[in-house]
């Protein structure tokens, strides 16, 4: 599913970042290609949207005590397996079009500039994406443009993108699985953090998660070759061994089954509260590529004949003994 996230510019600096984006000229942000919609001097879209406001009034909070809404910024992140730098079907024109067809679906009344930029990833994947301005004010009926608050406003624009991709032959998202085979797994703020600390004290460190990726990627290869016969069986006793215990997840709304991997932490790390963490989980997705219940029988080179017959080897994980 094509990704879509959209923030309130409700200050000055938001408003001089996302101008930067949205021009053609900036050598930072390397704008691909631009395009607006009710809008009479596109290179100036900024001035010319604070100007609309400021005739309707809607440059001064809506209720007092509140911020002042000056418009809002969207991101359309297409999925990098779709972009052609990655030999998908979506060229930079294709990304533009995808992007009028959105706004003058869902806001054909506002004043709204976008920009083409083909973003890099730290793993070195590229992927194509659309910064949107939408202005405020309504041009029709003279309002504020209001969506609801934050939570419907997600709920809505991910309906949107699901009709927009259908539209456009696009993947459609599936709870608990990858979105993209091109884009790595990328490290969350606390892994980057740990490995960061870590390494301060030795380069050898690795973090939780990579231990985990560690053991799992030993032990399948241990039990691949063995002549065991029932090998997802044996792989869930030569993780016990190792101090990982997998199981199923419990995720029922999942359209696919997935693994999860229980540990105790390698290194101190403590949660919300400032306790520390005795044993933590994660699930196999979320390490990367290969470690998902698909991608652990491929290695193994099992059927889902044989990983029914192991599912009672991997309990609900009630009480593992850590």
């Amino acid at each position: 599913m094509t990704a879509i996230k959209q923030v309130a510019v409700t200050s000055a600096q938001h408003m001089k970042s996302l101008a930067g984006y949205l021009d053609r000229s900036s050598a930072k942000h390397d704008a691909l290609d631009l395009d607006s919609q009710n809008l009479n001097d596109p290179d100036d879209w900024a001035r010319e949207m604070d100007r609309t406001r400021e005739a309707y009034g809607h440059n001064d909070p809506g209720r007092a005590g509140c911020k002042t809404t000056y418009c809002y910024h969207q991101i359309i992140a297409f999925n990098p397996d779709e972009c052609d730098v990655n030999g998908g079907k979506l060229t930079k024109a294709g990304c533009m079009g995808f992007a009028r067809e959105w706004v003058e679906r869902y806001y054909p009344n506002q004043e709204a500039a976008w920009a083409l930029h083909l973003e890099h990833s730290k793993d070195g994947t590229d992927r194509y994406a659309v910064h949107i301005a939408i202005n405020r004010t309504d041009l029709e009926n003279g309002r504020r443009l209001d969506e609801g608050r934050a939570s419907r406003q997600k709920t809505l624009h991910a309906s949107r993108m699901r009709e927009m991709d259908a539209r456009w032959g696009l993947s459609q998202l599936e709870r608990g699985q990858r979105n993209s085979r091109s884009h790595a797994r990328q490290e969350s703020r606390g892994e980057q953090m740990a490995r960061e600390a870590g390494f301060a004290r030795s380069a050898g460190f690795e973090t939780d998660q990579d231990h985990v990726r560690r053991v799992v990627r030993e032990s399948v290869r241990e039990v691949a070759a063995s002549d065991a016969k029932n090998k997802m069986r044996a792989l869930n006793e030569t993780l016990e061994k190792r101090g990982v215990h997998m199981r199923l997840s419990r995720d029922t709304k999942a359209k696919k089954k997935d693994v999860v991997f229980e540990y105790r932490p390698t290194y101190d790390r403590r949660d919300g509260r400032g306790e520390r963490i005795r044993v933590a989980a994660i699930r196999g997705h979320r390490l990367g590529r290969g470690f998902s219940i698909g991608g652990i029988q491929h290695a193994l080179g099992t059927g889902m004949a044989m990983y029914r017959m192991a599912e009672r080897a991997m309990d609900d994980g009630n009480d593992n003994g850590m």
